[in-house]
């Protein structure tokens, strides 16, 4: 049992890490706003961590409600397709949004570039503020789908203990590679100076990539 325990342990831990991978909506969305919001990598790393717990917390939780409080009219799979279908019309209205927002911010900040004072420069705080609340919105709404099964195999015989490395497997594994992604990224994009160019770009085009993200998630079932 032990053995087998540890083989679909193994087997977690690689689900979890080619769903990070093939989801390009666990990490863009986060490299775009650390970027775009000049974040440290120790802000950016703590706010991949929190975006990542939440985002396999949430799924744990209903699924933990659903078990213990034997709601058989509530069908877990059902429950993660609503939740699905929520985060990615989220994620895609406040992309939408932010795009609209980061370019009437980038015409007004080409439009008064030449001029002496910065008192009357746009300030990118204002708005850009609850883009962190909006990501942790979106990742705990955001349903975690290899979970479910994984869920399910502790809800039967198997001991606590077996459960417990099971998931935690999946789910540290599913953080550690959000977490690598963003910082490779991170690092990576740094590295071209030709991104430096379209500065004043920078809120739009996360707001872009948010709204294709969450066009993926909704519209491509990513």
């Amino acid at each position: 049992m032990i053995n087998d325990t540890i083989v679909i342990a193994g087997s977690a831990a690689s689900i979890g890490f080619v769903h990070t991978i093939l989801g390009p909506d666990h990490y863009l969305p986060l490299v775009a706003m650390a970027k775009t919001n000049g974040w440290s990598a120790p802000k950016t790393a703590s706010y991949v961590a929190v975006c990542g717990i939440s985002h396999v917390l949430g799924t744990l939780l209903l699924g933990s409600l659903i078990i213990l409080l034997g709601l058989a009219f509530l069908n877990l799979e059902t429950v993660q397709s609503l939740r699905a279908d929520f985060a990615g019309w989220f994620l895609l209205l406040f992309g939408a949004i932010y795009f609209a927002w980061g370019m009437k911010w980038a015409i007004r900040e080409r439009r008064i570039a030449g001029e002496s004072s910065s008192a009357n420069r746009p300030k990118n705080a204002n708005f850009a503020r609850c883009t962190p609340f909006a990501l942790f919105v979106f990742f705990i709404l955001g349903p975690c789908e290899p979970l479910i099964p994984l869920m399910s195999f502790g809800s039967g015989n198997t001991g606590f203990f077996s459960s417990l490395l099971v998931l935690s497997a999946f789910c540290g594994t599913t953080i550690l590679t959000m977490l690598v992604c963003v910082m490779f990224f991170y690092y990576g994009v740094s590295r071209f100076s030709i991104f430096l160019k379209f500065e004043k770009y920078m809120h739009a085009a996360t707001g872009l990539i948010l709204f294709l993200c969450g066009s993926a998630i909704q519209f491509l079932g990513l």
